[in-house]
């Protein structure tokens, strides 16, 4: 989300915006959020992942979600979840952002399946995802362990993290927000010639009202979209534990290992998020 070219820029241009159709407003806020994050940011990959913290038999598993938020991040996540049946297992976070539709989408997927939700970078073990030369874990999954030192969640990323029904951040992570852009052909006229240029704009009313809707929806604070759109787009405004619960973008205070520690494993009954490796077992 670049700047927006200041406030005469906003009133200028703001007839154009009501008179657009809403699918090519939506167009736009999604090309909009994707300007912020470099280019050598992957797009976001859903793996599940196993404990390597010497827990067999019985070890906690996790799905890591890394990387931009792009369109077909929701038809990703799908696909994994249809894969491990009706295992509720926690999706880990950590994401510089990306398109803010997709993000309502996959908030509202892991609240279908009444999923929790973490800010954490997942520390593979043997090898990452990306590694195509690395043979994954006999069940299927990667081995590694959670940390959240350092791990991000911005911009659109804290809208999938308000999908969770749980919802946790350690206060050695970052959970950023800052205002939702539309970026815009707009055409003026220089020395007598019209040149078209692409400029950032705030979103329209109706999408702070829809985003808000979201928000309400999902039991989070709905003053989060007042709180990004007052956070200049050039910025980044990172939240700290208290504002996080008082946006109820976080649910309880924890570590970020809260969901993922082999302590959940030692309860009767253990977390639903635990598995017996049959195979350790022997």
């Amino acid at each position: 989300m670049s700047s927006m070219g200041g406030v005469d820029l906003l009133k200028r241009l703001a007839v154009n915006l009501v008179a657009l159709p809403a699918a090519l407003v939506l167009i736009a806020i999604t090309a909009a959020m994707g300007q912020t994050i470099p280019d050598h940011v992957p797009p976001m990959r859903f793996v599940v992942v196993r404990s390597s913290a010497q827990c067999e038999p019985t070890c906690p598993e996790w799905i890591s979600a890394e990387g931009r938020i792009e369109a077909d991040s929701p038809g990703l996540l799908k696909a994994l979840l249809k894969g491990i049946g009706d295992r509720k297992l926690p999706v880990v976070l950590d994401s510089p952002g990306g398109e803010a539709e997709a993000a309502m989408a996959l908030g509202h997927i892991i609240r279908a399946r009444q999923l929790d939700t973490m800010v954490a970078k997942t520390v593979f073990s043997d090898c990452g995802p990306e590694t195509k030369a690395c043979k994954p874990h006999q069940s299927k999954t990667r081995l590694g362990v959670v940390d959240p030192v350092g791990a991000l969640c911005s911009s659109a990323c804290p809208i999938v993290l308000a999908g969770g029904v749980r919802r946790l951040a350690d206060s050695r992570a970052f959970v950023g927000i800052h205002r939702i852009m539309v970026n815009m052909p707009i055409t003026r006229t220089v020395h007598g010639k019209k040149v078209q240029n692409i400029e950032f704009v705030r979103v329209p009313k109706w999408y702070e009202r829809k985003m808000e809707n979201y928000f309400k929806e999902l039991n989070a604070g709905t003053w989060i979209v007042s709180a990004m759109q007052n956070t200049p787009d050039a910025n980044m405004r990172y939240l700290l534990p208290f504002e996080l619960m008082d946006l109820n973008l976080t649910t309880e205070f924890g570590h970020g290992d809260t969901l993922t520690d082999v302590d959940v494993c030692k309860t009767t009954p253990p977390a639903s998020n635990c598995r017996t490796d049959q195979v350790a077992d022997k």
